[in-house]
């Protein structure tokens, strides 16, 4: 917690958030002094201009105090490199501040103790605690006026920045906008160069994970006409905008695609953007038929990060785990994820209800498509991705699609940035779809859908010859005694491989496993003799 930060005289300093070059000077003035309390003081009492003109000269500052007067000074922490690296690990920041240290500060210095709070319990991987400060900051800017926030060169656009960036971590995506767009109205007005531009590629990105395609690329255009990020923020510029445009590439399956997804941060990222970043490659790896390699990809980014408690960083674990387990055939452990996720995000719900109908629990699929339509703030990719499940499920259950229902696929996948949608649906709909069409527009269907492989099943398990005899085996005896006897050998023996069997199958009785290895053509696969 942060107590006794400053000695009374300092309480009754008016804090700098405007005048770089009187913010400047004082630093200087207190490193030529050599006192580590002065240095401390002086980059508190003008964080702000320090940041966004001196951000180098603020670093090394900050960076040659002991940490036990850091811990007097917690918002210098965070602009500390060893910071973000260490929460991500064993050491999360998450300073807090007594009531008594409170009602010392002026207005500027809480609002900029809250922002710091905010980023500091996001970087640490909790994002719902984040979200309280960020809640907290938005009250302060309605309910409290400070006359920094009301000038140009203040830092107001940059709350509205962090705001939007943790409701955006949180999968609050639609909410997120709204600070975004205001933060680049700010940031218009603004002095500083990256203002606009952090605020643009923000909105890019969240446009891009929303599936609003084109406000996606029309941000992306207008980027090309402001100016290069400075250092201070040019890391998370440009992860942000490579991100969006990934992101986009995945979606269209567009030919450079790898090419943008080589330019990524790595999985150990501490940039905010790393859950976008882990999005992208997963996509395209499951899309590539690679679910393998999409989990290993989730687990080398769940290392190397905390839990990240209410966030989008969750949700996108959560979903590409479901969706690759099931395509390498593990089902039992795609279906224990989607019983054991609660709370989950639209990204993960999706994974469920396809994982339903991929194994043909229809009433789950319905259940999970009601829900969804009753969700909020959607974004246009989810909408989109409900109506094919939806005429997904349609066709499972009556092996037809309405024709209202094929025109609404039909117009998902006349768009090149649905392509990675469409390719998750089934054959079997993309031929009722185009039977229910008119030649013309059957023909433009075609096109559209040509090329995409058809993932309506997933890679077979491995079963041994043992196992792939007891399976043949089981539509025609009742009993484990009756298989051990048709196969010559003990019952203990039967009931161990169909112990392997069933979990391979992932499921739990005869009729489950003859049904599952009917859809999966294990029963035409060929059975060695027995030796």
């Amino acid at each position: 917690m942060l107590q006794n930060a400053r000695s009374a005289s300092a309480r009754a300093e008016t804090m700098n958030l405007t005048d770089s070059t009187r913010a400047i000077e004082a630093l200087r003035s207190a490193v030529l002094s050599k006192s580590g309390e002065a240095v401390a003081h002086a980059a508190m009492m003008n964080i702000w201009p320090l940041y966004s003109v001196h951000a180098d000269e603020l670093v090394s500052a900050v960076e040659s105090l002991p940490t036990p007067l850091l811990e007097r000074y917690p918002v210098l922490r965070i602009v500390h490199r060893m910071t973000p690296v260490l929460a991500r690990t064993n050491r999360p920041f998450k300073p807090l501040i007594y009531p008594d240290d409170a009602r010392s500060m002026s207005a500027d210095e809480l609002d900029i103790f809250t922002l710091v709070q905010m980023v500091a319990f996001r970087l640490s991987g909790d994002v719902a605690a984040a979200m309280i400060y960020a809640r907290r900051l938005q009250d302060r800017i309605l309910q409290v006026r400070v006359e920094s926030r009301e000038r140009p060169d203040g830092p107001l656009w940059f709350y509205h920045q962090q705001i939007g960036s943790t409701l955006l971590a949180a999968g609050e995506s639609a909410a997120a906008l709204l600070e975004f767009a205001t933060a680049r109205d700010l940031g218009r007005l603004s002095q500083q160069t990256d203002a606009e531009r952090m605020a643009l590629g923000r909105t890019a990105l969240t446009h891009a994970v929303r599936g609003s395609l084109d406000d996606a690329e029309s941000s992306l255009n207008e980027l090309t006409a402001l100016p290069e990020p400075t250092r201070a923020h040019l890391t998370a510029t440009t992860m942000t905008e490579r991100c969006a445009r990934a992101l986009l590439a995945v979606d269209s399956m567009a030919p450079d695609a790898d090419e943008l997804l080589s330019r990524l941060e790595t999985y150990d990222s501490i940039e905010l953007t790393w859950p976008f970043a882990l999005l992208a490659r997963s996509r395209r790896l499951l899309v590539l038929q690679h679910p393998d390699d999409a989990i290993e990809a989730v687990a080398l980014a769940r290392d190397a990060h905390p839990d990240q408690h209410g966030s989008f960083a969750t949700d996108v674990i959560n979903s590409v785990s479901i969706d690759a387990l099931w395509s390498t055939g593990d089902t039992t452990a795609a279906r224990r994820i989607a019983e054991e996720t609660a709370r989950s995000g639209p990204l993960t719900r999706m994974a469920i209800i396809r994982h339903a109908l991929l194994e043909s629990r229809l009433d789950v699929a319905a259940s999970g498509l009601r829900q969804m339509s009753t969700a909020r703030s959607l974004g246009p990719g989810a909408r989109a991705e409900s109506i094919l499940l939806s005429a997904w499920l349609e066709c499972a259950l009556t092996d037809a699609v309405a024709s209202e229902t094929a025109a609404q696929v039909a117009r998902i996948a006349s768009r090149p940035g649905r392509r990675r949608l469409v390719s998750q649906i089934p054959l079997q709909l993309i031929t009722r779809v185009q039977e229910r069409l008119s030649p013309e527009e059957a023909t433009s269907f075609a096109a559209a859908t040509g090329g995409l492989a058809a993932t309506d099943r997933p890679r077979p398990p491995t079963l041994t010859a043992s196992e792939l005899r007891v399976l043949h085996a089981l539509p025609l005896h009742a009993t484990t005694a009756a298989l051990a006897a048709s196969l010559h050998v003990s019952p203990n023996t039967i009931k161990s491989q169909l112990r392997s069997l069933y979990r391979k199958l992932g499921c739990s009785t005869r009729d489950d496993a003859v049904s599952i290895a009917s859809r999966l053509h294990l029963l035409a696969a060929e059975v060695s003799p027995r030796s």
